[in-house]
């Protein structure tokens, strides 16, 4: 939900509602909580007991002693609208949020129903396809390079690595839109 609610972010640049300063403004104040409520997770007292109780629930196994993939989102996020052009920044956002959920909610639902664990190639494809429709649809991307894009993200989503797949992707996305997209 976070992250498909994070899609606000390409979908009122990319379609002319925002432009880039307020969208790298409102990431990088976002970055400055979440910075801020990573210190206080790690202090014991009232304010940790309360992030505990309200957040903490929503981390998983890794988050609980490293960055939470929220502060690594906004991060990404927020180097991507500062540093790419603007075709390549709205397509590495979208990738990020959008094809990253795609692989989890599909990925996840494969995953139980046959009973394994990690990646699965039906995520793979859910990202590939969801990362490539922002593109054509807030870019103006064309079908190959919208889909280039997309398998970029979905190659950047797939290693299970220690690095934060939010950065991965984001990462991989924008320097594919980049090349791709000639912006």
């Amino acid at each position: 939900a976070i992250h498909l609610t994070s899609s606000l972010f390409p979908i009122s640049w990319g379609l002319g509602w925002v432009d880039r300063r307020i969208i790298v403004a409102v990431l990088v104040m976002g970055l400055a909580i979440a910075l801020w409520l990573e210190r206080v997770r790690r202090r014991p007292g009232a304010l940790r007991a309360h992030y505990d109780r309200w957040v903490g629930w929503m981390l998983r196994s890794h988050e609980t002693t490293a960055l939470t993939g929220a502060t690594w989102i906004l991060l990404a996020m927020g180097l991507a609208a500062w540093l790419l052009p603007a075709p390549a920044a709205i397509s590495a956002l979208w990738a990020a949020v959008v094809g990253d959920a795609s692989a989890a909610l599909v990925g996840r639902t494969v995953a139980a129903r046959a009973a394994v664990k990690g990646k699965t190639w039906a995520g793979s494809l859910a990202c590939v396809l969801a990362s490539a429709i922002g593109p054509v649809w807030l870019v103006g991307a064309s079908g190959p390079a919208a889909l280039g894009i997309g398998v970029a993200a979905a190659l950047a989503e797939r290693p299970r690595v220690r690095l934060d797949d939010n950065l991965r992707v984001t990462v991989g996305a924008g320097l594919a839109a980049w090349a791709l997209l000639g912006a």
